[in-house]
């Protein structure tokens, strides 16, 4: 058994990686959902395109508001474990014979 702790998280692969792109596609089915299927008597007036534009602003700003939340918390993250030396989070992995 193996154990490896996290002491650091990169928070430039946070923006870099895939992280952005699956939190746009879930903010877009959010989207879908609030401005589309869910009946709304406020969104009655506006037209198809407007709908779109709508489920477009708040894919993107929600996709901005997460990735900077998950910034801040690999920033407080990194500064708990390095600066203050408390421990991370610890994974546990175990070999598994391959079975054939």
């Amino acid at each position: 058994m193996h154990k490896l702790e996290i002491r650091s998280v990169s928070i430039g692969s946070l923006i870099t990686s895939s992280v952005p792109l699956v939190v746009f596609a879930l903010a877009l089915l959010g989207g879908v959902v609030t401005f589309m299927v869910v009946p709304n008597p406020q969104l009655y007036p506006m037209q198809t395109g407007q709908k779109l534009l709508s489920i477009g602003l708040f894919a993107l700003l929600y996709v901005i508001i997460v990735s900077a939340l998950l910034v801040f918390m690999a920033f407080l993250y990194n500064i708990l474990t390095g600066v203050l030396g408390m421990r991370g989070v610890t994974l546990e992995f175990e070999e598994v014979a391959d079975r054939e």
